[in-house]
């Protein structure tokens, strides 16, 4: 080979050209801007979900703690508690677990013999619009009413019969 031919070669192979390098980067951009929005709403459908399932899990210790106190026990429900601020707002952090009777103390709640009854309230009123919507949506789709159409918090009642009312 030439010596001409061999440069032509090496510098054909040096490197990208400023075409190259701009259709990747739109490449790169057009997917960014389909897969943020996704991204943001597979979040918001955890957080609504993780909702769901906390307060199924204080229904369901509401209904044993009930059964217990019944049976002359006292028993103790843990509100959910979001680790980094130590409050009764869940993972979250927009969801306000703290509205309970008996009163908790320190994001306990006791449950004694003489309990005629205990209510939980999951307040999601400082959620943004989108996540109290799936909030709302995730709720309703576990079969706990969340009381009338757009409502921001849904309240558990349960009986020493272990009767379940949601409002």
């Amino acid at each position: 080979m030439s010596k001409f031919v061999e440069k032509a070669q090496a510098s054909a192979e040096a490197g990208f050209t400023l075409i190259e390098l701009m259709i990747v980067i739109a490449i790169i951009g057009i997917l960014a801007a389909i897969a943020i929005p996704q991204y943001e709403q597979y979040i918001e459908t955890s957080k609504a979900t993780t909702v769901t399932q906390d307060f199924h899990q204080l229904v369901t210790q509401a209904t044993a703690a009930e059964a217990a106190a019944a049976a002359g026990q006292t028993t103790s429900i843990t509100l959910p508690v979001n680790s980094t601020t130590g409050t009764a707002v869940g993972i979250e952090g927009c969801v306000d677990f703290s509205t309970a009777t008996p009163t908790p103390k320190n994001n306990i709640v006791t449950v004694t013999p003489i309990t005629p009854y205990v209510n939980f309230t999951a307040d999601y009123t400082s959620c943004s619009t989108g996540l109290k919507q799936k909030i709302s949506g995730a709720l309703t789709g576990a079969n706990i009413s969340a009381g009338t159409t757009g409502a921001t918090s849904v309240t558990v009642s349960v009986d020493q019969n272990g009767t379940v009312v949601f409002s």
